[in-house]
């Protein structure tokens, strides 16, 4: 189980989703799967193409948050195991054009 650590950004992004019950809801789902099964098919894991380590995962349809994997395996795939830095929570669109 990865340990997930927050960035700053990430945290004022979350604070900005404190007004929204079903969406803190759905973080929180989605953050309890990532912590326990990086890999679980329900977050819609996806390389973002435009930055070299950056994953996304799904909160809902609109929503999206990434992270970075701190290590990689020898082959170069990211060790699931290992800590998640956790960058942003944005719109789809949003995400993958500035992840961090």
């Amino acid at each position: 189980m990865p340990k997930l650590i927050p960035s700053r950004k990430f945290l004022e992004d979350v604070e900005g989703l404190r007004a929204d019950p079903l969406l803190r809801k759905k973080l929180a789902k989605s953050l309890n799967l990532l912590g326990t099964n990086p890999l679980h098919p329900g977050l819609h894991l996806e390389r973002i193409i435009n930055d070299p380590t950056a994953w996304s995962a799904r909160i809902d349809r609109r929503l999206r948050l990434s992270f970075d994997p701190q290590e990689f395996l020898p082959a170069g795939n990211p060790d699931w195991s290992a800590p998640l830095l956790l960058l942003r929570i944005l719109d789809h669109d949003d995400l993958y054009k500035h992840p961090r």
